[in-house]
């Protein structure tokens, strides 16, 4: 196009060229002018002279000026229409650069405007049979329709059902989606077509969620041969799985699947490979959605946010590859590798394995591999390595499993904890902030004291960008770990005074910080007296107290959140400062440095210091000295000085002080007084507002379902031993997302404080993470599973006999073999591929799309176990395990339905197949000595539970003939020991009488029936049931009336 547009070369010379902006406006204008004389005679423009004008519109639209818009706009359009591809692709690169959603304009305006200009043209070109045209139009549509707007696409959508341009959007979904199956489309087609499908699909969810039978055939594309393909649909895999979440469980073995075949046995393409790396961009990706998978969550019947994915949900085969895999990539990434780009890319893969190494419940070895590994990483000269190195810790550390394996994985940290140290002065403050959140996320009870240590010590040379969340963390891992209350105190109080804070308001610590130290110390008796003695040593020599060395650098010599809790504490409890002359954290301390003159002369020196807030907080201190050492010599200066604060021009001081002053210079206000200054109340607060300040590593840890623990104040030992206290608060187990979004208090108890556990509404209060947004906003029901033609007869073999044809078509054949085990049943399918014996052709993308339980989800009667899933391929044929177990008495409406897709010769098929899991399969034959004895526990059975519910009879029409020998043959295969049956040629008619014993996890059960014909023919016959268990005969007699029958 270069060589050939010499006069659109030209005119971008001419602008370069130009001097100053009025000569660039004034040619700009004057080929504007040219353009729109040319337009004005469309018949003398051929289509290269039409496409160079374009392009100078757009060219001169892009450097400001609008008026280029309106004058290309309709040329743009027509070249659309073009039948030449050169002309139709500039008209599309025009619309594209010429449209753009206006200022004031809704996102739903600016969707339907561009539709309906665009829609004739764009359903045209998506039918057409030229490729590149259809490449085309799905270009414009992914790029052009994927807009990002407020609110959630699923709440709020763009377009709904009612609106007036819903039936065109429709439309083009639908051939786009046309597009993206074809089996005879190009891969090229493909993954364009699965773009613009999720741009559409983002605009219009209700489409996809109203035809749910889409969603198996588009995650056929994560298994296309085509590695393209995969990559671009794996955007649009996630999004379905978001909206849809019950088919994680089918697409998961796929996506293990092709990455093992990618990591262990490199079977890649050669384009594809990265240096030594096979397809390194897709691994990622992968790996990447498996996590999200992990991290997806849904409501329950309680509406608490459960994950929709467990590694319990995942059968040995795909657990097994998904670990190897993990392990593999943190090998490759571990070894000496040659060259910068192929570290580059092991280092990647690395950092996506260790994030999903901690959900598949990894061995302590794997674990261990992929923490050396990325410490490794952590002296690299890249900054972005560090930093992605760090992050992937960081993950692997805060989303570990509530329970023991969390301890061991943090302590694996304690022998790296210097190289950790080094990185909070590396050069990047990125990475100085991540070496902060892993120090944090890391920290146990015997590193914690170490780790504090380090970050007071850093402190005052850290960045004034970090010092707020250094604080934050050292306030929450003090509170968390605390075991002596003299150092719990000892270290918050030094935090506070280098903290900074003063009048000019320079301060690094959120007022959370005092005021939880605050709240710990008026809630805990043993924490007040040595508070307050630890307070006054720092008021009177705040360097030596912190142990302060000249080459630190010094932020302020008396910090005002340390005077804010000195105003606070001292005011409360300054009297008891003196009452034990024990200083057991200063043994040189003595009496006289705690007099309450001391304490006020302390505060009154720094009275004139600090802001006119903590100003006000002093004047109430004041008052309280003053009530309780009304006889001390500072008594007199105290109502001076509310006196002089009266003429204050803060109306917050003024107001106090003059209240103040009526209070102590007036006699017979003295029991006034001392109503004012009554002891305070504990707090009720049970929760830390510092957990809400955390940062980033709340949303990191909050991305696993976690346990929650809570600090209590009474647990913490009052000794100076510094061991940790034997009743702590124990970890608690939960699966729950909601639980996840508590406070961060996630790897240890607390023992320091007096919080409790906190109630919902506390919780719900405390979470920033939107747990509901995966929510489905329309909550219309699942509409009910369409079964596949003729499933019944196989559904009914399967209740009558132990092995046989299950389903067979003209694709494939399914042949079962049920094993019994007491309650316990194992259905062994066997799927051949009968297209091999026609048309020589493989069954590929077969896939376990669902196991639908019939059964409730609470206390469920039975429970269902992939226990092996079939080959994606079946050249012949392969094999498929169900594990169930009969927990409690089942119904037969109850059974579950398996759905299967696969494709075959390019075609797309799904079968749904209900499989009986019924209560009669799990009969097992009794000894029976008689029939005396059979009819006495019949008759006993009558007694106990009586006919209503220890008996049911029904009547079968069978649809053909049965003798003694038949029905004497039924009962044996479904499991009862015959005890009398009359003979073939008997003149007395059919009677056969079988007991047995039914067996539930919970239970077991005496069975005994009975079978007699009516007729002379032996057709009909009436069932009858006993059974020891209440309300089961009706179904026993229910199932056998349908086996008989043939039908329900």
């Amino acid at each position: 196009m270069q060589t050939q547009m010499k006069g659109l070369s030209q005119f971008f010379l001419d602008l370069r060229n130009t001097k100053d902006l009025e000569e660039e406006n004034k040619r700009i204008n004057l080929e504007m002018n040219n353009i729109q004389q040319k337009f004005r005679s469309p018949q003398s423009l051929n289509g290269y002279q039409r496409k160079k004008y374009i392009c100078k519109l757009m060219y001169i639209y892009m450097l400001g000026f609008n008026d280029a818009k309106e004058l290309g706009l309709g040329e743009a359009l027509q070249l659309i229409e073009s039948t030449h591809f050169s002309e139709k692709q500039v008209g599309y690169l025009a619309i594209s650069v010429l449209i753009n959603r206006e200022a004031g304009q809704s996102v739903k305006e600016y969707m339907n405007d561009l539709l309906e200009m665009m829609h004739g043209a764009l359903v045209r070109d998506l039918q057409s049979n030229n490729e590149d045209v259809n490449c085309a139009a799905i270009q414009f549509i992914a790029s052009k329709f994927n807009v990002f707007y407020d609110g959630d696409f699923l709440s709020d959508p763009v377009v709904k059902e009612s609106d007036e341009m819903a039936k065109e959007w429709l439309e083009l979904i639908d051939i786009v989606y046309s597009l993206s199956c074809s089996p005879i489309q190009s891969p090229l087609i493909k993954k364009k077509a699965a773009l613009g499908l999720l741009s559409l699909l983002k605009l219009y969810p209700q489409v996809i969620l109203s035809n749910s039978n889409w969603i198996p055939r588009l995650l056929t594309l994560i298994d296309d041969k085509d590695l393209g393909v995969v990559t671009s649909c794996i955007p649009l895999v996630k999004f379905l799985i978001t909206i849809k979440p019950q088919f994680v469980k089918s697409v998961v073995p796929t996506i293990s699947q092709r990455l093992y075949g990618l990591v262990i046995g490199n079977t890649c393409p050669d384009t594809y490979f990265y240096y030594n790396t096979p397809a390194p961009w897709l691994i990622i990706k992968l790996l990447q959605v498996v996590e999200h998978f992990f991290l997806l969550t849904t409501e329950d019947h309680n509406n608490y946010q459960i994950p929709v994915l467990q590694v319990t949900d995942l059968d040995s085969e795909t657990l097994n590859n998904l670990r190897q895999v993990v392990s593999r990539s943190i090998h490759n990434a571990s070894k000496q590798i040659k060259g910068l780009p192929n570290r580059n890319s092991q280092s990647a893969i690395l950092f996506q394995a260790v994030s999903l190494a901690v959900f598949l419940d990894a061995s302590p070895d794997a674990i261990a591999g992929a923490i050396n590994a990325s410490i490794l990483l952590l002296d690299s000269n890249e900054t972005n390595t560090r930093y992605l190195a760090l992050d992937a810790l960081i993950k692997l550390s805060a989303r570990a499993s509530p329970d023991n394996t969390n301890h061991s994985i943090t302590q694996r940290f304690d022998q790296h904890l210097l190289k950790l140290f080094e990185l909070l002065t590396d050069k990047d403050i990125s990475v100085r902030r991540k070496s902060l959140d892993l120090l944090y996320t890391v920290c146990n009870p015997q590193t914690y004291e170490t780790v504090i240590k380090k970050l007071l010590h850093y402190f005052p040379y850290s960045d004034f960008t970090l010092r707020s969340e250094i604080a934050i963390k050292i306030a929450v891992l003090a509170e968390r770990f605390a075991t002596d209350s003299t150092w719990y105190v000892t270290t918050m109080l030094k935090l506070l005074s280098i903290g900074g804070g003063n009048s000019n308001g320079t301060s690094y610590i959120s007022n959370e910080v005092w005021e939880r130290i605050v709240q710990i110390i008026v809630n805990n008796e043993s924490l007040q007296s040595k508070s307050c003695k630890l307070i006054i040593e720092l008021l009177q020599d705040p360097l030596q107290a912190n142990g302060h060395t000249k080459s630190q650098p010094v932020i302020n010599t008396i910090s005002e959140n340390l005077i804010k809790v000195a105003a606070f504490i001292l005011g409360e409890f300054g009297q008891m400062a003196g009452e034990d002359e024990e200083t057991d954290h200063d043994p040189t301390g003595s009496p006289e440095q705690y007099l309450p003159s001391v304490q006020y002369q302390l505060l009154y020196e720094a009275y004139f210091r600090v802001s006119l807030v903590v100003r006000a907080m002093l004047l109430t201190t004041f008052f309280k000295f003053f009530v309780k050492f009304p006889k001390e010599d500072f008594a007199a200066d105290i109502v001076d000085l509310f006196e002089a604060e009266t003429q204050s021009i803060d109306i917050e001081l003024q107001t106090r002080a003059y209240e103040y002053l009526k209070l102590t210079t007036n006699a017979d206000n003295r029991n006034l007084a001392l109503a004012a200054v009554r002891p305070l109340p504990i707090f009720e607060r049970k929760t830390s507002a510092l957990m809400s300040r955390i940062g980033s590593v709340q949303k990191i840890a909050s991305n696993r379902n976690r346990s929650t623990s809570f600090v209590s104040a009474s647990k913490i030992n009052n000794g100076n031993n510094g061991t940790v206290a034997s009743n702590r608060l124990s970890l608690a187990n939960s699966s729950s997302e909601h639980l996840a979004t508590r406070q961060l208090y996630n790897h240890y108890p607390s023992t320091s404080s007096v919080a409790l556990p906190t109630t919902k509404e506390e919780d719900d209060d405390l979470s920033e993470d939107g747990s509901k947004e995966e929510a489905n906003p329309f909550g219309d029901d699942d509409p009910p599973i369409v079964l596949s033609p003729n499933w019944y007869s196989g559904y009914h073999r399967m209740c009558h006999y132990d092995a046989g044809i299950f389903y067979e078509s003209q694709f494939i054949k399914i042949i079962y073999r049920i094993v019994k085990d007491g309650h316990q049943l194992r259905l062994q399918f066997t799927i051949i591929n009968n297209c091999a014996k026609t048309t020589g052709v493989d069954i590929t993308n077969l896939r376990v799309l669902n196991i639908e339980s019939l059964t409730k989800p609470e206390d469920p009667n039975y429970i269902l176990n992939l226990k092996q899933l079939p080959k994606s391929t079946v050249s012949d044929k392969t094999t498929m395990e169900i594990d169930i177990k009969i927990r409690n008495v089942v119904e037969n409406n109850e059974s579950p339905i398996l759905s299967l897709t696969f494709m075959c010769g390019g075609s797309f098929n799904q079968l749904n197949l209900k499989f009986p899991v019924i209560l009669l399969k799990t009969v097992s034959s009794t000894a029976m000595a008689d029939l005396d004895d059979f009819k006495k526990r019949w008759l006993q059975i009558g007694e106990l539970l009586g006919v209503e519910q220890g008996e049911s009879t029904a009547r079968v029409l069978t649809s053909h003939r049965y003798n003694s020998s038949n029905v004497v043959r039924l009962l044996s295969r479904l499991g009862f020991a015959v005890v009398y049956n009359t003979s073939d040629d008997s003149d007395q008619g059919i009677l056969v009488m079988g007991a047995g014993i039914l067996h539930t996890q919970k239970s077991k059960y005496g069975v005994l029936t009975t079978i007699k014909s009516i007729d002379a023919i032996g057709r009909e016959f009436e069932v009858s049931v006993r059974c020891t268990g209440g309300g089961i005969p009706e179904i026993i007699t229910s199932t056998m009336k349908e086996i008989m029958e043939g039908k329900f």
